[in-house]
C-alpha cells in the first residue's frame, strides 16, 4: 500500500513541485492549498503524514497541528518555514511536530525527513501493536530492513543449510549472537542444540575442558569424567564466540576437531566422533592477528570459509527505528510499562547519535528510557540521563525550549563555518553549499557575528 502524504502550501508553483516530486517517488499525495482544505481532508481519509507550510492564508500551520493533536497525537507533521520562521518552527515542535524544514530546501533533505516522519509514525503504531502482543524473549529478535543488512540476509539465505563454517566479523554490540542464532533457526539443525562457547572468559585449561571434555584424573580436581561443549552440542551448532582470544595451544585441537570431525577429551586416548556446525565471531581482525602469530592461518582460513562482517550500527541507520519500536515494546512487558511514544526531539536525537555501542548500546539506553518514562511518552527528561550514544555526557538532549532554541543556532553556526571553509570563504558558494540563498546567509552571518 502507498504512503499518504498530504501536502499544504499556499504557493501554487512550490505546491506542484511538491505533488510532483513525491509522486514520483512513489508516495499517494493530496495537495491542497490552505489549512481549512487540509482539515476536510483529514476527516475524511486516514494519512500517514502531513508536510505543511507555516505560514498560509487564513488558518496557520500552527493552528492546524493544534487542531489534529485534538483528535490524533501520532500522525506526523513536517513544518515547512522560511529562515525567517525558525523560532516559530521550534515551538511547532513543541507542539508535537516531527521536524521543520527551512526554505530554500535540498530535496534530498526533505526526501529524508519526510521518510523519518512515516518511519516514526509507523514505528509508533507497531509499538501499540507489540505491546498488546504476547510476544516471547530471546532468541533471533530482529536483524534489519537496511541494504546491507538484507545482503548480509541474502548470503545466510543461501548458506545457512550448510555445514560449512561461518565467521561472523564486527563490532561489539552489533548483532553476531543474534545472527548466528538467525543461522541455526533457518537451518535443519533447528531442532537440534545451539551451544555458545565464550572463548574469551575461561583461563587456557578450563577452556580445553570445557570444549573437549576431560576423563577421572586428568587433572587435579577432575573427580570424574565430563562430556565436553562440543559433545554436547552432538547434531547441533556450536557458536564460539570471540575466537580471536583463543590460546594457541588451544587453537591446535580446535583445528582438528574442524578437520577430522572428532574430539579426544583432556587426559583421554581414544577420539570421540562428533557432528556439529561451527559458527565463529569475533570483534578482532583475525588477519592481523595471523601476521603477528597470535591465531593459526590455518585455523583461520579453516573457520572463514563463508565470512561474513556486520556493519557498525552508525552504517545501518535506516534499521534503527526497527529496533526502538521492538525493544520498547520487550521492556514494556518486562517492566509492566506502557510506553508507546517517542518524543520526536527523541527521535531526531536517536537518529543523531554515534552509537558507539552498537545495538548493545541502544538497547540499554531505551531500557533506561522505558524504566524512567512517567507515563506512555519518552520524552528528553528521561531520554537524557547517563551517558548515551557514546557522548560520554557532553552532549546532553535538550529537554526545554530554551536550550532546544540555542541547540538549533549553534548547529546553524556550524553548518555556516563548515560551508564557509569549504567554499573558501566565498559566500555565494557558501550559500549553495547550505542550500539557502545568499541574502539569508548574510542575515544570519550578521546575526550569528561569524566573520568570514
Amino acid at each position: 500500500m502507498q504512503t499518504r502524504l498530504l501536502i499544504v502550501e499556499d504557493e501554487p508553483e512550490m505546491l506542484m513541485f511538491l505533488k510532483r516530486f513525491f509522486r514520483r517517488k512513489g508516495y499517494a499525495v493530496t495537495a491542497v492549498v490552505s489549512a481549512e482544505e487540509a482539515w476536510d481532508a483529514i476527516s475524511e481519509t486516514e494519512y500517514d503524514l502531513v508536510l505543511c507550510d507555516l505560514v498560509l492564508g487564513g488558518m496557520s500551520g500552527m493552528e492546524l497541528l493544534h487542531k489534529i493533536r485534538e483528535i490524533d497525537r501520532d500522525l506526523p507533521f513536517v513544518i515547512l518555514t522560511g529562515a525567517g520562521s525558525i523560532e516559530s518552527a521550534v515551538e511547532a515542535i513543541k507542539l508535537g511536530a516531527f521536524h521543520y524544514v527551512t526554505k530554500p530546501f535540498k530535496r534530498q533533505e526533505l526526501e529524508i525527513t519526510v521518510q523519518r516522519a512515516v518511519e516514526y509514525g509507523l514505528m509508533h503504531r507497531r509499538i501499540s501493536k507489540l505491546s498488546d502482543a504476547s510476544e516471547s524473549d530471546g532468541g533471533p529478535i530482529i536483524i534489519g530492513n537496511s541494504r546491507k543488512m538484507q545482503k548480509i540476509m541474502t548470503i545466510v539465505g543461501k548458506i545457512a543449510d550448510a555445514d560449512t563454517p561461518v565467521l561472523l566479523q564486527g563490532e561489539t554490540g552489533t548483532g553476531k549472537t543474534v545472527l548466528a542464532k538467525t543461522i541455526h533457526s533457518l537451518s535443519s539443525r533447528s531442532q537440534t542444540p545451539f551451544v555458545t562457547i565464550d572463548c574469551g572468559t575461561l583461563p587456557e585449561n578450563l577452556l580445553e575442558s570445557e570444549l573437549f571434555g576431560h576423563v577421572k584424573g586428568a587433572f587435579t580436581g577432575a573427580v570424574r569424567a565430563k562430556r565436553g561443549l562440543l559433545e554436547e552440542a552432538h547434531g547441533g551448532t556450536v557458536f564460539l564466540d570471540e575466537i580471536g582470544e583463543l590460546a594457541v595451544s588451544t587453537q591446535v585441537k580446535l583445528l582438528r576437531a574442524l578437520q577430522e570431525r572428532e574430539i579426544r577429551p583432556v587426559g583421554g586416548n581414544h577420539p570421540i566422533k562428533i557432528d556439529v556446525r561451527f559458527i565463529s565471531a569475533t570483534n578482532r581482525n583475525l588477519k592481523n592477528a595471523v601476521e603477528a602469530g597470535l591465531f593459526r592461518e590455518d585455523l583461520y582460513y579453516r573457520l572463514s570459509l563463508i565470512p561474513i562482517r556486520l556493519p557498525p550500527l552508525r552504517q545501518r541507520r535506516e534499521d534503527l527505528l526497527q529496533f526502538v519500536g521492538r525493544f520498547v515494546s520487550e521492556f514494556n512487558r518486562r517492566h509492566n510499562k506502557k510506553v508507546t511514544k517517542l518524543s520526536p526531539i527523541v527521535l531526531r536525537k536517536i537518529m543523531e547519535l554515534p552509537w558507539k555501542g552498537n545495538i548493545r548500546e541502544l538497547k540499554n539506553v531505551i531500557e533506561r528510557a522505558v524504566l524512567l518514562a512517567d507515563g506512555p511518552v519518552i520524552d528528553g527528561d528521561c531520554f537524557a540521563a547517563g551517558d548515551i550514544g557514546g557522548s560520554n555526557g557532553t552532549d546532553p538532549l535538550p529537554s526545554k525550549p530554551v536550550v532546544l532554541k540555542k541547540a538549533v543556532e549553534e548547529a546553524e553556526k556550524m553548518a555556516i563555518r563548515r560551508a564557509l571553509k569549504l567554499a573558501g570563504g566565498n559566500r555565494s558558494k557558501a550559500a549553495v553549499i547550505l542550500g539557502i540563498g545568499r541574502r539569508t546567509l548574510y542575515d544570519k552571518l550578521a546575526a550569528y557575528q561569524i566573520d568570514d
